[in-house]
């Protein structure tokens, strides 16, 4: 973090062994640097509920991992989210691109631009308990008392929300 102007890494490994809090706001200050925006971070941790969990999914990693962490499965991660091939050729690299998941959500109050929030799922009688963490792009006010927002899903998030959500391009979503 001392280096802002760095060459932007493949990979962002967070091994943080303080609180849920401390660790939420190293992450913070890493993407809040231009040159690591859009790189994976994989996120360490002795926490093994989910809550922990899920605050860091929402948060923005592309993955969880509880310490301790065998090698091989730290590298199995490292090597599907940087795209790392094999290659004996250390410029060869295949990199799949993931394109952020863009969704409207009509809320009770207005939530400001850039506002990290959780989108809960819920059912038609109760709660899936299925929360997608996103990014507030935009907001505009709709009925009285209600709020539009843009939510904004990136990495793992995107998948899982276009696959439980069937998104389809329509240009609305």
């Amino acid at each position: 973090m001392a280096t802002p102007d760095i060459q932007p890494p493949c990979l962002v490994i967070l091994d943080h062994a303080g609180s849920r809090r401390e660790r939420l706001a190293s992450l913070k200050r890493l993407q809040a640097l231009p040159a690591l925006v859009g790189v994976p971070v994989v996120l360490l941790s002795r926490d093994s509920d989910i809550d922990s969990y899920s605050e860091a999914i929402t948060a923005g990693v592309a993955a969880y991992l509880q310490r301790p962490v065998k090698a091989e499965d730290l590298l199995d991660v490292a090597k599907r989210l940087s795209g790392w091939t094999g290659s004996s050729e250390g410029t060869e690299r295949r990199r799949r691109l993931r394109r952020p998941l863009l969704m409207r959500v009509e809320v009770g109050q207005k939530v400001p631009k850039g506002e990290l929030i959780r989108v809960i799922l819920n059912a038609q009688d109760a709660s899936t308990h299925v929360a997608l963490g996103g990014e507030v792009r935009w907001n505009a006010p709709t009925s009285p008392g209600f709020h539009q927002i843009g939510v904004r899903f990136t990495g793992t998030t995107a998948l899982l929300a276009g696959k439980l959500l069937g998104f389809v391009s329509t240009g609305v979503t």
